[in-house]
């Protein structure tokens, strides 16, 4: 209760508060500055989606919004749209050109993926300036903006008007990201390769990210134009795109609150910056915030000096600057410019991050109870017929160029076993398990799933039943515990994304919670199911990636090396937790180099050397094997009791 009424009292009352403006405000200037902020939050948002939730910097959002305003304004003055068809019309543009963009440019990353969104924004920019018979060019398209139902919308209607769309976008985006969908948006930023193996799919949840928070570029963009009611190409340009990044990064990522935040500080920081004063107080409290923040890091060591010192560098330059230049107008670009880099290196978190910090410390807002955990029998698949042939390799291969890493294995995996997979250091162990997985396509040979041909890719794959861990740990490292184990959970998910968007899908997410608490139960983690997974320790880490597999409900689950690294404590509760999944009938595939681990839970254990298949049986019969213990120890001719006793000991 007091998580709701403090959280949602919040929302509350800043709607409240921006609902009453008008009723006080009669300065048709500070009102259309009003309502921008609105817009702006809009926008935001949506940028947000593409910047905070996947990482990537999108340079695009400023075009996205000049499509959308041209679009409404269009619809009204060459179609004769009302104005809520007009205003669909820009959030259509903005989904149809976003989705387009982002089929192309989403399989970029990083810097490529910003230039590509820039070359988009570029070439808009270049159409709208152009088609000057469509658009009135340098001219500028004068738009009248049309009544509503057939009531004429005054400035205080439209302010209202806006308000409304924003609440409704506010909602509707908070029930995306705390849902499904939010956590997989954060998963791929983390993670892709895992979100493929998890069977959350990587390259189409990226273009509805995009497509998405294009569309709310579109609708803001819808809303410019009746708001300005004249339009300009000049208006969604190079500058446009540094203020709205600073407005996100600013106000704060992964954060609704943090998009409003910052559509304030970027709808009225222009006008704060041309008096002198303003200008002085507001250096003056960034180079405060970044001193406390940065000094707070060098004495807790959660940052390098550099990341603390640059940013007190920049805004110092800010105060000089702010006490020197009398035409701020002159230096707007370089203050943004300043004001960006000390965000980004300063204060990642941005403003609402870092009041969020200090606010806990007041106000001890508790977690959201967690429901009671599922039975195991529901969070597991149902346990399949015994020693029957499950998974079948036929003369695998793979090579890469003249390296023959698998070079034609056959194997059989027989359901309801542990088989092991034991070799040397490049025997083709991980490569083997990385094409079962779909991660490498074959070179040549069959794997047969239930006799029929797997797909061949990681995504399909997961789909089919097919679960695994790394070798080298790939968890969704901002996400808690359990969203991780949530993220990967199989059969839950069944509402479509008009049903998210209305918060109509809350009874699948606690069926999710519970699904996931026993899973974590299960490897022991319960206790810090809320704990985020970069701050867990390395042995549950390794355990909570086990978990996570186990939620796709897999027939086969590979366990990649899940020992590395472990202590011995840790070693004893792996071969628990490996036990008790076994009894529930799944089928592992162990690749291991702790020989007491295979001992004591493989039924059969194949071994590789060179690409091939050396030997297989149980554990015993391998480790006596003349060819294993050539291929661990290079003793052909010497086969003592001694060479056994080593290999047992430490087989790689």
């Amino acid at each position: 209760m007091k998580r709701l009424l403090l959280i949602h009292g919040a929302e509350v009352i800043a709607l409240l508060l921006l609902s009453a403006i008008p009723l006080v405000v009669n300065n048709a200037y500070a009102l259309g500055l009003l309502t921008l902020l609105a817009i702006y939050g809009i926008l935001l948002i949506g940028l947000d989606v593409t910047v905070g939730y996947l990482g990537q910097i999108n340079l695009a959002q400023a075009a996205f919004l000049g499509l959308g305003a041209y679009a409404s304004g269009l619809s009204v003055s060459l179609l004769g749209f009302g104005m809520i068809s007009a205003l669909a019309m820009s959030l259509l543009v903005g989904l149809v050109f976003g989705g387009l963009l982002a089929f192309p440019a989403l399989r970029l990353e990083g810097p490529q993926f910003a230039l590509a969104t820039l070359s988009f924004s570029a070439l808009s920019e270049t159409i709208l300036n152009e088609w000057e018979g469509l658009t009135g060019g340098a001219q500028g398209l004068q738009i009248s903006r049309p009544a509503l139902w057939g009531h004429p919308v005054t400035a205080q209607g439209f302010y209202w008007l806006c308000i409304l769309f924003l609440v409704i976008v506010w909602l509707a985006m908070r029930n995306l990201l705390s849902s499904q969908w939010g956590r997989a948006f954060e998963a791929l930023r983390d993670s892709p390769i895992a979100t493929d193996a998890m069977g959350i799919g990587t390259y189409r949840h990226k273009i509805a990210a995009f497509a998405l928070g294009s569309a709310l570029g579109g609708l803001a963009g819808g809303l410019y134009a009746f708001n300005f009611q004249y339009l300009q190409p000049q208006s969604f340009v190079y500058e446009l795109m540094v203020i709205l990044l600073l407005g996100v990064v600013l106000g704060g990522r992964k954060s609704l609150w943090g998009a409003l935040v910052g559509a304030s500080l970027i709808a009225l920081l222009p006008n704060l910056l041309s008096n002198r004063l303003l200008f002085q107080i507001i250096s003056i409290l960034g180079f405060g915030i970044v001193l406390i923040s940065g000094g707070r890091g060098l004495i807790q060591k959660t940052v390098r000096p550099f990341q603390a010192i640059a940013p007190m560098i920049s805004m110092g330059l800010l105060v000089v600057g702010a006490a020197l230049v009398t035409n701020t107008e002159d230096w707007r670009k370089a203050i943004f410019a300043l004001m960006l880099f000390s965000v980004v290196v300063g204060l990642p978190e941005g403003l609402m991050g870092f009041a969020a910090r200090f606010l806990s410390r007041i106000f001890h807002v508790p977690p959201a109870p967690l429901p009671s955990p599922a039975s195991l029998d529901a969070a597991l698949p149902a346990k399949s017929a015994d020693n029957v042939p499950l998974l079948v390799l036929k003369d695998l291969k793979r090579h890469f160029g003249g390296v023959h890493a698998v070079d034609g294995i056959s194997i059989t995996v027989h359901s309801g076993r542990i088989h092991g997979l034991i070799g040397p250091n490049g025997s083709g162990k991980s490569t083997a398990v990385n094409v079962i997985s779909g991660l490498y396509t074959p070179t040549s040979g069959s794997i047969l799933l239930h006799g029929k041909p797997l797909p061949g890719n990681m995504f399909r794959v997961a789909r089919v039943g097919i679960s695994r861990t790394f070798q080298n740990l790939q968890l969704f490292t901002e996400l808690s515990a359990i969203d991780n184990v949530m993220a990967a959970m199989k059969g839950v998910y069944h509402s479509p994304l008009p049903m998210v968007l209305l918060g109509l899908a809350r009874r699948e997410e606690r069926r999710a919670q519970s699904d996931a608490l026993a899973l974590l139960e299960l490897v022991g983690l319960q206790r810090q199911a809320r704990v985020c997974a970069k701050d867990l320790t390395y042995g549950a880490q390794r355990f909570l990636e086990i978990a996570r597999a186990l939620a796709r409900k897999p027939e086969l689950l590979i366990l990649d090396e899940p020992a590395a690294g472990l202590a011995y404590p840790d070693v004893s509760n792996l071969i628990k937790i490996i036990w008790d999944i076994h009894q529930r009938g799944i089928t592992i595939i162990l690749i291991e180099h702790h020989m007491d681990v295979i001992s004591e839970l493989c039924d059969v254990v194949t071994v590789l050397d060179g690409g091939r298949v050396i030997a297989e049986g149980s554990a015993e019969d391998v480790k006596r094997d003349p060819g294993v213990i050539e291929a661990y120890l290079g003793t052909a001719n010497k086969i003592t009791a001694a060479g056994v006793q080593e290999l047992s000991a430490n087989p790689g």
